[in-house]
């Protein structure tokens, strides 16, 4: 009640007018009106072509939730009837009134009535962009009584049949498709009222009420789908993916149509290219809702920033169009192959994006419409991302020449490093979680105190700074300082020409001597050395055939007991200094203690797998030798992974509880190496969407294919003796026997190792975000150091840039193209697309920056999104708000249709996904082909086409 109270104590603040002077509208901020309602007053105040409209603010759309916070908001959107105004704040429905004939008296038009109606859009807008997560209607005030008063009526009949498919599709969740299906049984399909009297039918059969008959019943139910859909799924990921969960709610923005003959947008920035100095413009026929959708791809122009002049046009695809009343029939008369903006039109609307972006100061992304000549400005913004594609190079240049020093510094004067499996699962780790797993994977760290605890002795510069690299945000195994993870003393190095040919040499210790290394003293030492070196293979050998029952008898108990204790801890009544002491602790116990031996069983179970494949492969060949050790080792028990998936599953099918399966794996998560990713008992969001499209049968169920796979695995074990004497190695089967055990009791332990590492892991989370609680830094708090943490109190301002610049500068790297081994030789080349000869090369439309590889998921409606594993690259037709839960786990875009202002292309940019478009992709690319987008230069590489 207390924000009813404010907000009625100031109705007359409710509802702002574009431009008006008397209200000093340009003053309010976006918290208020929204990015979109702030600009569209700062742009009427500053006399730019902007059609009239007004806002109704952001509290009033807060106001609405907390009225009704019970109510499903897509389901019951369809219900929105007059008896709903209830949920606005008092006075709001009188103001939207006044505002209303304000808007009359300025165009001259009377809303929903006459030959000449005034017509409105309804759109979102809230505090920060939220390109397409948010409803649009267009054409707001059509009903059935205009009909009579229309110069051209069937013509009117068209308009509103498209009205009510956008409509319907927007506040009922009606798909299109339905009213395609409506469409074709039209027995006179040209007579366009038939078409909507067919359509309201389909509505109210959907809805179970009527469609809204008067031009002011639809005003109020459009404004209040807009409210609505700030809480609709896409509208719900898209903040928790960007860190926008504190916003308060969107604005609405009421604005007279602009019945264009031509519409499009203008960038006064090439998001592809940032730094080329070019403005992109983009057009087709009608209404820009052609254009957004990604129904067509429109023509598309680059100019010269300083001169205007047309570099570069593309004609597009214009086959389909969005109309209103007033330009229908000259739009149908354009030819859909012919260009939409002439070479003066062209120039005239870069002239026009520049005074805007003089104006606001920063490069603008601007929607903008032309009729008879004349253009007019829909909304505009800051280009998003645009910072970050701008860093990408900044950034590539300093990791250049950071890498130089190392190399200047290092003996050979020749350096290799080889992307590490560490990689996998930890892609772009953010500065904290860097700083704690470099300590982690250094000789001091638990990676380094297993080696020592098997009889290694690794060097001194390996123990202090580790063996890992960053590079350009990704890890990278420095080959010189691998080499001194074993003997200190011992000259011996890697081959970096062997290396370039198999990179998997670096999982083994060096056998190359290095002259450079070895000192006067070597010789002397060799006789201590070599007695060491003995000694290690008898203490590995003992821990070997030890290893399950130490870490399963004697860690795991007392590491889980441990764990018990955290979880109780009440961490809020620490004093901050005792919190950052808790996390080095935790850090010390987790990472170190128990990481040491937690890594045991993995360690021992991978030199057994190797030495079962090397044997194998000595008898069988390459290509027999591996496939007969991945049968070997493949269906294993007691995989904490398979029971996982197993556990998922039954939830999803019903027969086992979301309680349950969190209160087992809760502690894990997607990306789980990376701290700052919330674990699934912090939020279940992932889950949910798995279990939403999981449609497999018990066929296929993981129980059911981890049961096949015991059976493959207990046939290969029965026929391994009779292939041993084929291939005359009988005289190995007690060897290669006794390995293929050994490697099917201590494999499934790497799972289960890091299974519980995870739940230690879930306790330093926890303590990093107490910490960021108290400092208000949210997220903000993985992007400080960890040496950093130590002396903060009170978050400075100085501190606050910082972790600013650093997110720029973690989100840029990630764009750029990086090889599994970079090499001294070729660093200039570091982080530009890499030409792959052997693929096929498919010419497309680049529509978000960046270069990724992945395999190709073929999909015509995010419904048969399943299944799509960790790597897809998303092929499809296009994509609308509805793909929007997939964009938080695909790693690349391919669209057949759609310009730089679609659905996809921008939040493909927003999500920092590589996108292109490529005409007939779905045709062309193959389910499940290995497939390279290259965003930056608009190219497709199919690698290997399965």
């Amino acid at each position: 009640m207390h924000e009813a109270k404010k907000l009625t104590a100031k109705a007359s603040c409710l509802v702002h007018f574009f431009g008006d002077p008397t209200r000093e509208t340009v003053l309010l901020e976006k918290e208020v009106l929204g990015g979109k309602g702030a600009n569209l007053a700062a742009m009427s105040h500053a006399e730019l072509p902007v059609p009239p409209g007004f806002t109704i603010s952001i509290p009033c759309c807060r106001y609405f939730h907390q009225q009704d916070g019970s109510r499903d908001s897509r389901n019951e959107s369809a219900l929105c009837t007059r008896s709903e105004r209830r949920l606005w704040p008092d006075g709001l429905e009188s103001e939207l009134k006044e505002r209303l004939l304000q808007l009359e008296t300025v165009t001259g038009r009377q809303f929903g009535s006459g030959p000449d109606p005034l017509l409105v859009s309804v759109r979102s807008g809230a505090a920060a962009s939220m390109p397409g997560m948010m409803d649009t209607i267009l054409n707001c005030g059509l009903h059935p009584a205009m009909a009579a008063e229309m110069p051209n009526e069937n013509h009117f009949w068209t308009v509103y049949a498209q009205f009510i498919r956008q409509f319907a599709h927007t506040v009922a969740d009606i798909p299109r498709a339905s009213f395609d299906n409506v469409a074709g049984k039209i027995d006179e399909p040209r007579c366009a009222k038939n078409l909507t009297e067919a359509y309201i039918k389909l509505y109210e059969h959907q809805t179970g009420c009527s469609f809204p008959m008067t031009a002011w019943d639809v005003l109020c139910e459009c404004v209040n789908a807009v409210f609505d859909s700030w809480n609709n799924e896409r509208a719900r990921i898209y903040r928790k993916a960007h860190h926008l969960e504190d916003l308060q709610g969107t604005a609405v923005n009421v604005q007279s149509m602009f019945d264009s003959q031509v519409s499009g947008v203008a960038f006064t920035a090439n998001p592809a290219r940032p730094n080329a100095a070019e403005i992109v413009i983009e057009s087709s026929y009608g209404l820009g809702e052609s254009i957004v959708s990604g129904d067509v791809t429109p023509d598309r122009f680059i100019l010269d920033y300083e001169s205007l002049a047309i570099t570069r046009r593309s004609l597009g695809h214009k086959d389909h169009v969005m109309t209103g009343l007033d330009k229908g029939d000259e739009v149908a008369s354009s030819d859909p192959a012919g260009w939409s903006l002439t070479d003066h039109q062209i120039k005239e609307l870069g002239r026009l994006a520049l005074k805007v972006e003089a104006h606001f100061g920063f490069p603008v992304d601007l929607e903008w419409g032309l009729a008879d000549g004349r253009f007019t400005l829909l909304q505009s913004r800051a280009i998003r991302g645009l910072d970050v594609a701008r860093d990408a190079e900044i950034g590539r240049q300093e990791e250049i020449e950071r890498l130089k020093r190392l190399v200047s510094e290092s003996r050979r004067k020749e350096k290799l490093w080889v992307v590490h499996n560490l990689a996998e699962t930890l892609q772009t780790p953010t500065p904290l979680t860097w700083d704690i797993i470099r300590g982690f994977m250094s000789g001091g760290g638990g990676f380094g105190q297993m080696y020592r605890d098997l009889g290694y002795r690794p060097g001194k510069r390996v123990c202090e700074t580790g063996f890992l690299e960053l590079i350009c945000g990704r890890i990278y195994a420095d080959a010189d300082r691998v080499s001194e993870l074993f003997w200190e003393s011992m000259p011996f190095r890697y081959d970096h020409h062997d290396l370039l040919a198999d990179p998997r040499l670096m999982e083994m210790a060096p056998t190359r001597f290095d002259a450079l290394r070895a000192d006067e003293k070597f010789l002397l030492r060799l006789p201590g050395n070599l007695l060491a070196m003995f000694r290690s293979q008898g203490r590995m050998k003992r821990a070997r055939r030890d290893a399950i029952k130490v870490f399963e008898r004697i860690e795991l108990p007392r590491f889980c007991e441990y764990i018990g204790e955290k979880r109780k801890q009440d961490l809020s009544e620490l004093t901050t200094q005792d919190l950052v002491a808790e996390l080095h602790d935790r850090i010390q116990r987790v990472l170190t203690d128990f990481g040491r031996e937690s890594l045991k069983p993995g360690f021992f179970a991978g030199s057994a797998r190797l030495e079962l494949e090397a044997k194998l492969t000595q008898l069988l060949g390459q290509v027999q030798g591996e496939q007969l050790t991945q049968a070997l080792t493949s269906g294993l028990n007691g995989d904490t992974t398979v029971e996982q998936n197993t556990m998922l599953f039954r939830v999803s099918q019903g027969t086992e509880t979301m309680d349950a399966f969190l209160q087992s794996y809760g502690h894990r998560c997607a990306g789980e190496m990376e701290l700052a990713n919330p674990r699934w008992q912090e939020d279940d969001a992932y889950l949910q969407q798995i279990f939403d499209q999981q449609q497999t049968s018990q066929a296929n169920s993981p129980e059911a294919l981890h049961q096949r796979s015991q059976e493959r695995r207990d046939q290969a074990m029965r026929e391994l003796p009779d292939v041993l004497v084929d291939r005359g190695g009988s005289f190995m089967r007690e060897d290669i026997e006794r390995l293929a055990v050994e490697a099917q009791e201590l494999l499934p332990c790497r799972e289960s190792g890091k299974h519980y590492l995870m739940m230690g892991y879930a306790l330093i989370r926890t303590v990093i975000l107490e910490l960021g609680r108290r400092w208000k830094l949210d997220d903000g708090i993985f992007f400080l150091q960890l040496d950093e943490l130590d002396g903060v109190e009170k978050v400075s301002d100085s501190l606050v840039q910082k972790i600013a610049k650093r997110r720029v500068r973690w989100q840029s790297a990630q764009r750029l193209d990086l090889p599994d081994v970079i090499s001294s030789d070729n660093l200039e080349e570091l982080g530009l697309p890499r030409q792959i000869d052997t693929s096929s090369e498919l010419e497309a439309q680049s529509l978000s920056p960046g270069v990724v590889t992945g395999t190709a998921q073929v999909v015509s409606s995010p419904c048969d999104a399943t299944n799509l594993g960790d790597d897809c690259i998303l092929i499809c037709p296009s994509t609308d708000p509805g793909w929007t839960a997939l964009f938080t786990t695909i790693k690349g875009l391919v669209v057949e249709r759609g310009g730089v202002l679609s659905h996809g292309a921008i939040t493909a940019r927003d999500f920092g996904i590589p996108a292109v478009a490529c005409a007939d992709a779905t045709q062309t690319i193959r389910r499940g082909a290995w497939v390279r987008v290259d965003g930056d230069r608009g190219h497709i590489s199919i690698i290997e086409d399965k």
